[in-house]
């Protein structure tokens, strides 16, 4: 069990990414059928009222619509996803409870690589290739930098630990390059207007 494996090192709270929304899914449910719990009582109570909090607007039939109870049984065990499938108050609680270090592991897709302060001990990608439209391509250096770049706390952590799962089809020499080719410099185009 790889969480387990980064919990024993003490590497979570870790950002899991799987390039699809499926997936996410698949990878909570896997947790929850393991019976994976990574919080304390304490936490598991902090969870459940900021859960309430912040649904407080929603309605209890919208809730059972959007599947909270199986989303708030995962957060109450530490566990997320994360996808532009989620409604927005879902996915603007599962970013408050990782940033308060309640959520220790959320099962992403790379869309929250860009913009989203929710940085982690731990990066993991699950893969280094993901499907374009047309077929499964490697991640370019530039996509796997943002990727990791998100291990490493400011202010928290010392060092940042980003894990590459094995990959079947991708040898050794071409995963590492991907870690030591240089990546051209970002030029901001960003000018807000009215």
């Amino acid at each position: 069990d790889r969480v387990g494996l980064l919990g024993k090192r003490t590497w979570l709270p870790a950002m899991v990414f799987v390039f699809s929304r499926a997936g996410c899914d698949r990878a909570v449910q896997q947790l929850l059928s393991d019976g994976v719990r990574l919080t304390s009582d304490d936490e598991r109570d902090q969870i459940r009222e900021l859960s309430r909090q912040l649904t407080a607007g929603t309605s209890d039939e919208d809730l059972q619509a959007l599947g909270f109870d199986w989303l708030s049984t995962a957060l109450e065990r530490g566990i997320a996803g994360h996808h532009a499938g989620m409604v927005p108050v879902l996915k603007e609680l599962v970013e408050l409870l990782f940033v308060r270090g309640l959520v220790k592991v959320c099962f992403a897709t790379e869309t929250l690589a860009l913009g989203i302060n929710m940085p982690a001990r731990t990066v993991v990608l699950e893969q280094l290739e993901k499907w374009n439209g047309q077929q499964h391509e490697l991640l370019t250096p530039g996509q796997f930098t943002q990727l990791t770049g998100r291990a490493g706390r400011r202010g928290l952590d010392t060092v940042g630990h980003a894990v590459v799962a094995y990959q079947r089809d991708v040898d050794f020499q071409t995963a590492a390059s991907l870690v030591g080719r240089r990546v051209e410099p970002l030029r901001s185009s960003f000018a807000p207007t009215y």
